[in-house]
């Protein structure tokens, strides 16, 4: 009863620490999700000014295009930039302007506008009058006390955004106002501006609780601000390195920025403080509910489990001492329990894990024993025809032509068959394959003479990489058997081995047929297959005859394994392509990167 009330207090005090730090976690946690939540709908609500005020730039920019694809006052911008002489031809400049008038006093301009406004380099000045004190037409108005006209002019032809700024139009100091202004491309054909006012940016509407914002035009220009602050070019900066910052719980502020991908606008918007008030101390009753009842929970699970564990520590014992990886059935043991029993029960568990490490071990060897005999068998089962299509073109090539060429393919088939049937190494260095693959090539060339050609590049850095023994033979002789059916085109053979930074391949290309789709997709199942069972640590089974480029894969895989690269696909110019290879510094995805089939 002692040990039990030792173990209950020693216990308790681990499940009140785990629960003030419980506790902790759920307050953390809980402050980040009231963040995230807060962060999500400050982005939702940057994104939704952003459109907002996307629309109504584009509602001003039609106002222009619709001004301009009217033909009447088209034609009278026009006639305005024309006459020069104002006084002998000033009844038609008097019919221009009074057409652009009556045309920007339409219900669609006075709706979506504050002020529309024509003027020229002329003097010509018209504009609609649904804004208070229009001015009246000048023909002294000076281009000059217009700051922002030669942005409109750098523009060429383009709409640019204009900041905030003074209406220049009324009788006396008008309001601050936004526009949207293009230089009419042509001769003295004068300017197009859409004002609408600052004031009317109150009206956006604001998602998030609490956020106050900043609308910032041509990069850095402060056209609003919805309380006041962050109206100068120093405050705003330090607003968007903000914006940019992931430290939100620290800098006591979020902040979200939208930019426009149409207009050269972006959107700050910001909650001043974090989870402020009632927010916090909702929080904090949370975390502290949380770690109450994780306390209690653990301490009746506590007082529960001590009662159990105190009976069953010499079960335990004996059953940790008779268990083995060959014997798992344990009956119960019925004895007395005492506090000693603790240490016997770490001593035997000691000796229990020493046996099942040795066990493991020798689990380990046995399968690295099996995986090399896996890769015997497939070395062993490389299809042995080719020996046997060699000999024959050596004899056609003597009894056909009965030249000194003979001696050259004896030694070049002489080198290959000392290259394949060595045994001692089961892979080669690139540089050794291609040794191997030249002479077959060189064969090759003896038997189909100007019906075949190779083009073979092989860079140095892959020449040491190593490959299983008579993998490029096998590509090379698989197009020979597939590749070209009954076709007498002239068959191309190109072995390309490239050094990348990542990763190096050697490919393998020709000038065939191609192979159908039907075709593809049985292979590629046979290749996944294939690599299931090697994961697997299963056997593989294949007929002699009928391996090609499955059983090439297989002993690939069995080098590089998830490092592999091997592909197999149709050349949009006609043919396959073959390809091999090693990532250096990652993994592959599944070792069967683009795997088309093969033949």
């Amino acid at each position: 009863m002692k040990y039990q009330t030792k173990l209950i207090l020693g216990y308790a005090t681990i499940a009140l620490l785990l629960s003030i730090a419980l506790g902790s976690v759920v307050y953390s946690i809980s402050l980040d999700y009231e963040v995230k939540r807060q962060k999500n709908s400050l982005d939702v609500t940057s994104a939704q000014l952003v459109s907002q005020m996307e629309d109504r730039f584009r509602t001003m920019d039609a106002i222009i295009y619709y001004i301009l694809s009217d033909y009447d006052m088209l034609d009278s911008i026009e006639t305005l930039g024309r006459i020069s002489d104002r006084e002998v031809q000033s009844s038609y400049v008097l019919n221009a302007r009074t057409t652009l008038s009556n045309g920007f006093n339409t219900e669609y301009i006075l709706k979506n506008s504050y002020r529309t406004v024509f003027y020229n380099q002329l003097g010509d000045l018209v504009s609609s009058f649904n804004a208070k004190e229009a001015r009246q037409v000048s023909t002294d108005f000076d281009l000059g006390t217009i700051s922002y006209l030669e942005r409109a002019i750098q523009a060429k032809g383009k709409t640019v955004l204009i900041g905030a700024h003074t209406d220049e139009w009324g009788r006396t100091d008008g309001p601050e106002v936004y526009s949207v202004m293009k230089a009419l491309q042509g001769y003295q054909m004068g300017f197009l501006e859409v004002e609408n006012t600052i004031e009317s940016l109150s009206t956006l509407a604001v998602a998030a609780p609490g956020a106050e914002f900043v609308i910032v035009a041509n990069g850095e220009e402060v056209m609003y601000s919805s309380n006041g602050d962050y109206s100068d070019t120093e405050s705003l900066r330090s607003l968007c390195e903000k914006a940019e910052s992931e430290e939100e719980k620290t800098s006591g502020m979020l902040v979200s920025r939208s930019s426009s991908e149409e207009f050269d606008l972006s959107v700050i918007a910001y909650i001043p403080e974090i989870a402020e008030g009632d927010g916090r101390e909702a929080i904090l009753i949370t975390a502290m509910a949380a770690a109450i009842i994780a306390f209690g929970v653990c301490l009746l699970l506590i007082i529960l489990w001590s009662y159990i564990l105190t009976k069953s520590i010499r079960e335990l014992r004996g059953v940790i001492e008779q268990t083995s990886l060959e014997n798992l059935d344990i009956q119960a043991i019925e004895t007395d329990y005492g506090l000693d029993e603790v240490r016997t029960l770490a001593n035997s568990y000691q000796a229990m894990t020493k046996r099942l490490s040795q066990a493991v071990n020798s689990e380990k060897r046995a399968l690295m024993l099996q995986m090399q005999a896996q890769f015997d068998a497939l070395q062993a089962q490389i299809n042995p025809h080719f020996l046997y299509n060699v000999l024959n073109i050596i004899s056609g090539r003597g009894i056909e032509n009965n030249d000194d060429m003979i001696c050259d393919m004896c030694g070049a088939l002489a080198s290959m068959l000392r290259y394949s049937t060595n045994n001692k190494e089961r892979y080669v260095k690139t540089e050794q394959e291609m040794n191997y693959l030249e002479n077959y090539l060189y064969l090759l060339k003896a038997r189909y003479g100007d019906k075949i050609s190779f083009d073979v590049s092989i860079d140095s850095a892959v020449r040491d990489k190593l490959l299983p023994k008579m993998t490029l033979h096998q590509f090379v002789e698989n197009i020979l058997a597939h590749a070209y059916g009954h076709s007498d085109r002239r068959m191309i053979i190109q072995v390309i081995g490239t050094m990348y930074s990542d990763h190096w391949g050697i490919r393998v290309q020709d000038n065939g047929e191609g192979i159908n789709e039907e075709k593809l997709r049985e292979i590629r199942e046979k290749i996944k297959n294939v690599r299931k069972n090697l994961e697997n640590r299963g056997g593989m089974e294949m007929e002699i005859g009928g391996m090609g480029l499955v059983n090439t894969y297989a002993r690939c895989f069995l080098l590089y394994h998830d490092a592999l690269i091997f592909s197999i696909r149709n050349l949009p110019s006609g043919g396959v392509e073959v390809t091999v290879g090693e990532w250096l510094n990652r993994r592959g995805e599944d070792g069967i990167s683009g795997v088309g089939g093969g033949r």
